[in-house]
């Protein structure tokens, strides 16, 4: 084992300690989150960052930026739903009129008119997100609540009693069918990349749809009917498999074996019916987060796409929710980092000052760009979750010091137990290649190329404690992980042994031939920071 001079190091250290206290002297919105956003962090994990908006919202520049920095999807909050389409009272049009102006009409309908729909909002923004690279959740096709009474009775007229089961089968492919074509005929279609489909079925009593269709339980036909006339809308514009189709509904944590058993219904000819939408308005009292994520992970068990569409949280505290917003996006982005197909996160407002929950301050942000600390933990659940656990592919890598710019080797070129592990000058050598090998505990082991593992001497959790090679013998001595660093395709190298708080670490920043590499605590400092380079 080289020997450790310990004058230059303290010194760093005491460096480190001067550096990180004029860091606290720093305002502290300056120093939280100073490059995250909502965008890069969880729109990367996701795909799909969002928040509800209305038309006049992203009309406003201020917040159209807003947007932009921090979203790459929007929900419309009420102005997609039917009644913001067919309005408060009827205005009838015949067949043909409506055929000349691309509605669909089923062969069986019955109806000689059928009620206009005004797209007028929509068209307005699905432009405003087709010229800023913002995707649409369209929200909602079929709903109880805000549907019109008259779209379910005879004549579309109040006077009169409700349909029969098949003429309103008509009318919700007439208007289903209606609306995706119109969306996905025009020139700003593509911006929609999910549609909720339904919304709130098991919630849907009293409706128009309960009374025509009565109590279905979980195996509702008329929703079946619903997603499949989604679903051949898409495939005759050849979007099934880029666009979604998702059942929408709250209290999903409560209600998860339904709503699990009617998508399994809906799928069981032919999967028409994506996933789920999971309307999260919820409470620092309840549901608990480990209720929350229970029902998460049943729906990603089942197979299923699951979108988190609604999210707001009643609190007692700023601090409350940003304790509680914590530990729910930790257990959100592990479950993704498992695997699960989640595959977007929309809060439900801007700010608190647009919350539909009076009295409530439920968001993360207070004002128009202007986080809270329930923002800023919601970031660093992030970076707590998603920016130490990188996977670089299995195989055969020259790993190269970025502070000396030369590479890790085994002293001599020599294979052997105890072998000590410097860096050097690149010359090809077996000694300077390493075999990367990812285990199921999300580390690595490396084997050099004479044949031995890396290894820290006698598994110390201490800094400055050397790096050899030693047999292969599954022990956290030859197990390492990466970290990101600012620099693309950067990497720290943590060990097992300590729990990912130290890295591997070129001695005292020495450049030299045969300079030694031990570990020492995790800083990010160039001595410290690696590079992959595939044999």
């Amino acid at each position: 084992m080289k020997m450790l001079q310990k004058g230059k190091r303290l010194f760093s250290a005491i460096l480190i300690g001067v550096l990180i206290l004029g860091t606290c002297m720093v305002p502290e919105t300056e120093t939280k989150a100073a490059n995250e956003t909502l965008l890069n962090t969880y729109g990367k994990v996701f795909g799909r960052s969002g928040n509800c908006v209305t038309l006049n919202q992203l009309k406003d520049s201020a917040t159209l930026s807003h947007i932009k920095s921090h979203y790459n999807s929007i929900t419309l909050e009420n102005e997609m739903k039917p009644d913001a389409l067919l309005g408060a009272s009827p205005s009838l049009i015949s067949q043909e009129t409506a055929k000349d102006w691309g509605y669909y009409i089923p062969s069986s309908m019955q109806d000689t008119y059928v009620p206009k729909i005004n797209f007028d909002t929509v068209d307005q923004v699905l432009k405003i997100c087709y010229e800023n690279g913002i995707g649409v959740r369209a929200h909602t096709l079929v709903w109880h609540s805000q549907t019109p009474d008259w779209f379910f009775r005879v004549g579309y007229s109040d006077s009169y009693g409700y349909v029969s089961e098949s003429q309103m089968n008509n009318r919700m492919e007439y208007y289903i069918k209606s609306v995706m074509n119109h969306v996905y005929s025009g020139k700003y279609g593509s911006v929609v990349y999910t549609w909720d489909v339904v919304n709130e079925y098991l919630h849907a009593t009293p409706s128009g749809w309960n009374k025509i269709y009565g109590n279905c339980g979980n195996k509702p036909a008329f929703v079946k009917c619903a997603f499949q006339y989604a679903y051949d809308c898409l495939d005759y514009f050849n979007l099934t498999n880029s666009v979604s189709l998702m059942y929408n509904d709250f209290n999903t944590y409560m209600e998860a074996g339904d709503i699990i058993t009617m998508i399994n219904y809906i799928n069981a000819e032919k999967k028409i019916c994506n996933g789920v939408g999971m309307q999260s308005h919820l409470e620092t009292t309840f549901p608990s987060v480990s209720y929350y994520t229970a029902a998460l992970q049943a729906f990603v068990n089942a197979g299923f796409e699951v979108q988190i569409t609604e999210l707001d949280v009643a609190n007692k505290s700023d601090e409350d929710l940003a304790e509680y917003l914590y530990d729910l996006m930790k257990n959100v982005l592990n479950i993704k980092k498992s695997g699960g197909n989640i595959t977007g996160l929309t809060w439900w407002g801007i700010s608190d000052q647009v919350t539909w929950i009076q009295g409530q301050r439920p968001l993360i942000f207070s004002s128009l760009d202007v986080p809270k600390s329930a923002y800023y933990n919601v970031i660093q659940a992030y970076k707590d979750t998603c920016t130490g656990n990188q996977t670089i592919p299995d195989g055969w890598y020259y790993i190269k010091n970025i502070n000396a710019q030369k590479y890790l080797q085994v002293e001599n070129n020599t294979g052997g137990n105890g072998v000590n592990v410097e860096i050097g000058t690149g010359s090809g050598v077996q000694g300077q290649k390493w075999y990367l090998s990812n285990h199921e505990d999300g580390y690595f082991t490396l084997e050099n190329g004479n044949g031995y593992m890396l290894d820290i001497q006698y598994g110390s959790e201490e800094d400055g404690a050397n790096i050899q090679t030693y047999s292969a013998n599954g022990a956290d001595a030859q197990k390492f992980k990466v970290v990101e660093t600012s620099e693309e395709n950067v990497y720290g190298i943590v060990t097992k042994v300590t729990e990912d708080k130290k890295a591997l670490d070129v001695y005292n920043f020495n450049t030299n031939d045969g300079a030694n590499v031990c570990q020492w605590t995790y800083y990010g400092n160039s001595c410290q920071k690696w590079v992959f380079e595939a044999c």
